[in-house]
């Protein structure tokens, strides 16, 4: 595990800029901002995503945590896993992309930037898992069902 430590637009501090570091008061596009550059450093620094839960109200970016690091990564061609058996904003993505029936009676989400996944298909997701197995996984309440799931798509990626 590294411990990296970032200014606002995502850029890497040093030791040095860490030890002078001063918390600043941060508005709430400071926030937004900030995470979002966290967000691309993730994407560009890792081989594939997964995402499950993440809250749908009272985030600090500009739609749900969740949300954001999926879209970016779908954007990018990185592999991505959804696993919405776990309920949150993965779930709603999992919806929206048409892995997952919503239940009868189930109350519908909408936050920001939720529309943007109804142009994505299972394809999108490039985890090298077939349509059935991403429906599974994005429906699973099951840890060790998801993580064998996850493992098979990670393997055929060789990452």
């Amino acid at each position: 595990v590294e411990f990296v430590l970032l200014d606002q637009e995502g850029r890497r501090l040093n030791m040095r800029d860490r030890l002078n570091l001063v918390p600043p008061e941060l508005s709430d596009d400071d926030w937004s901002k900030g995470l979002t550059a966290m967000r691309n450093i993730m994407r560009r620094e890792t081989n594939a995503r997964v995402v499950l839960g993440g809250r749908v109200e009272d985030y600090k970016g500009c739609m749900p945590g969740i949300a954001e690091e999926a879209l970016m990564s779908l954007r990018a061609g990185q592999p991505l896993f959804l696993l919405g058996g776990f309920g949150g904003c993965a779930r709603d993505i999992s919806k929206t992309m048409g892995l997952i029936e919503p239940s009868k009676g189930e109350k519908i989400s909408d936050w920001t930037g939720r529309a943007n996944f109804e142009n994505f298909t299972v394809d999108d997701l490039n985890n090298c898992l077939d349509l059935e197995e991403n429906q599974v996984l994005a429906q699973t309440p099951f840890v060790d069902q998801a993580v064998a799931l996850v493992l098979h798509g990670l393997r055929q990626l060789n990452v």
